[in-house]
């Protein structure tokens, strides 16, 4: 694995047994090539027809190999795996059963036993291969010239060789998993490390930012609260306009002093808490009007659909921008207008003026632009701002669904 990441998918989800498998491919090809040359070359007194019949059946058995094996053994202990054995015992005994040669095939024969199946029936199928061997050696006893005392003794030593065999692969596939899945467990550890601690950094740094604010904006707003009130204590009865200005600039300080506070206990937006999303933006251009005198309407067209709360703090976000910026950019303008529209494809905010507009590319400290273009990528919509028709501009937040 070097080179690599404990984060790499490659090393994490291939161990070493399988990254071997093209080795074995080759084994299997290299053999079966000397197979067919000794059948065609060897002096064992074949027929030319059993010759025809040996590399008919080699064939055959390399095709099946092709067609399964080959498959199987990139995975663990698949049925693919008992399908190919139950072709690749029959034909290699019928290999090995036309001519000696084919005994070299058993050779690739058992490591695919055990690779392929577990422990039980690899010993179970290990037995039978090893039987089937020696039926054949005793069925063409004329032919292999062997005597039964002979084949006895080539069997137990094949089955020995064969178990020993196995067993040492099977301990080296399995070290080679537990390899594998150690590297998947470490590669997770690290990432829920990875997790814990950026959420330790986020706690510390919102720690900071709450003492930052208690001590500066939340105080500050507190202050204005108290001395509207004082101001407006000692304000005529008559004076409505002057007291209306002050029940105004009370509201915005309450407003922002919750926006403060919900920030630092990292909760929705206040005007999200207790209502709807179309309810929360029919509000801020409601107060807008009030507060500026422009005529402002608020539609919201198709059904309502449920959004995430991401997605609904950036429109929300996006509005409040979108008014701050006609009140100081869009001078002249005397309507204002804010439609919601649920379609199918997804949600569509507009805001427009008829003012003189303003330049999209100037910036300036706040949320801006820029940042509103940021907060609608990270939900995966797409913002645009241009002129309106026929005049002022037009802001837009297209959200997919």
């Amino acid at each position: 694995m070097a080179g690599g990441s404990l984060t790499d998918p490659v090393d994490a989800g291939q161990d070493d047994w399988h990254r071997t498998v093209p080795g074995w491919h080759l084994a299997f090809a290299t053999l079966a090539v000397l197979t067919a040359c000794l059948v065609v070359t060897g002096d064992d007194g074949l027929a030319t027809a059993e010759r025809g019949i040996a590399l008919l059946v080699l064939v055959l058995l390399s095709g099946w190999y092709g067609a399964t094996g080959a498959r199987a053994l990139h995975r663990d202990h698949s049925r693919l795996g008992i399908v190919y054995l139950a072709g690749a015992v029959p034909l290699s005994a019928a290999l090995f059963a036309v001519a000696p040669e084919g005994a070299l095939m058993w050779v690739m024969l058992y490591p695919h036993i055990w690779a392929l199946l577990p422990l039980r029936k690899a010993m179970a199928a290990t037995v039978a291969s090893v039987m089937s061997m020696a039926a054949v050696m005793i069925f063409r006893s004329d032919a292999y010239e062997q005597e039964l005392s002979s084949v006895i003794l080539q069997v137990v030593v094949a089955l020995v060789v064969a178990l020993v065999l196995g067993v040492w692969i099977t301990r080296i596939i399995e070290q080679s998993r537990q390899r594998a899945r150690l590297v998947e467990e470490l590669a997770a550890t690290r990432a829920e490390l990875a997790e814990v601690s950026r959420e330790a950094g986020v706690l510390a740094e919102r720690e900071r930012l709450a003492k930052e604010i208690h001590d500066t904006l939340a105080q500050g707003f507190t202050s204005v609260l108290l001395l509207l009130e004082a101001a407006k204590a000692g304000t005529c009865e008559r004076d409505q306009a002057a007291r209306g200005h002050l029940d105004q600039a009370r509201r915005t300080a309450m407003d922002n002093l919750a926006e403060a506070r919900a920030m630092v206990a990292a909760l929705p937006p206040p005007q999200l808490r207790d209502a709807s999303l179309p309810d929360a933006l029919g509000g801020l251009i409601e107060r807008f009007e009030a507060e500026t005198g422009l005529e402002a309407r608020f539609t919201v067209t198709g059904t309502p659909c449920r959004l995430t709360p991401n997605e609904e703090v950036v429109l929300l976000r996006v509005t409040q921008e979108a008014l701050a910026n006609v009140r100081k950019h869009a001078s002249g303008a005397g309507r204002l207008g804010g439609v919601l529209a649920y379609g199918t494809e997804g949600v569509t905010l507009r805001i427009t003026d008829d003012g003189q507009g303003f330049d999209p590319g100037e910036t300036g400290t706040g949320f801006g632009i820029g940042g509103m273009r940021d907060r609608v990528a990270e939900v995966g919509g797409v913002l645009s701002i241009g002129p309106g028709r026929p005049s002022g501009t037009l802001v837009q937040v297209e959200l997919p669904s």
